[in-house]
């Protein structure tokens, strides 16, 4: 519990309070949510690898930015109360240098494939980053991709339960979709990690338009 809060956090940490057991319990949906997030998208070749190392670099900035304006530092109001800002981005700066040497090897056509092991462990480090640099309601937006897909899985699911075997989709995850429409492997996974930059760079617009509000 030391180094998360018992408060929600959004783009930086709210007035909502948790408490201790709510807290962990709100902890423990994240990490659920954003690994099976991940997972879901590693189905094609350098899918997953893309968009995760973009996420890790946008907790870079957030982390070097909450330590510019760290209340350990400047105590002026306004600041963060997020303990080992800069630690975690660095944390954050090795995950995204460890992704980028694995997608070399990983891209179409791949030699090295990340498998549950690998997309889980990323996706709990997602939301372990996100917990800790309190900035939780935040990773909806830098994980754009993984939430479209995973909501993809959903409503399939839903659907096909409800209208008795219909389909939303072709078939689920939602690039799989794509690729039976007769889009190339490469072809979405492009068009894919395009959207997973938009999806952090609107992340990280929201976070500093809170800091300019304030």
């Amino acid at each position: 519990m030391t180094p998360i809060s018992h408060y929600l956090s959004g783009v930086r940490e709210t007035s909502i309070y948790l408490g201790p057991i709510l807290a962990i319990i709100w902890i423990i949906i994240m990490v659920m949510s954003a690994s099976n997030g991940v997972n879901l998208t590693d189905g094609l070749d350098g899918l997953a690898t893309g968009a995760t190392i973009m996420t890790f670099l946008s907790f870079v900035l957030i982390g070097v930015w909450e330590f510019g304006q760290s209340c350990a530092v400047n105590a002026a109001s306004g600041c963060y109360q997020v303990r080992d800002p800069l630690d975690l981005a660095v944390l954050a700066a090795a995950f995204a240098g460890g992704c980028t040497g694995f997608l070399w090897w990983n891209t179409a056509p791949a030699k090295i494939i990340m498998g549950d092991t690998g997309s889980l462990a990323l996706g709990a480090a997602i939301a372990g980053l996100a917990a800790t640099l309190r900035v939780e309601l935040l990773l909806i937006p830098l994980g754009g991709l993984f939430v479209i897909i995973t909501m993809s899985v959903v409503i399939q699911t839903l659907y096909f339960k409800i209208s008795g075997g219909k389909r939303v989709f072709k078939m689920a995850p939602l690039h799989h979709h794509f690729e039976l429409k007769g889009w190339a492997e490469i072809t979405v996974v492009i068009r894919f990690w395009i959207i997973a930059g938009l999806s952090v760079a609107g992340g990280l617009g929201l976070f500093y338009a809170q800091w300019v509000a304030k």
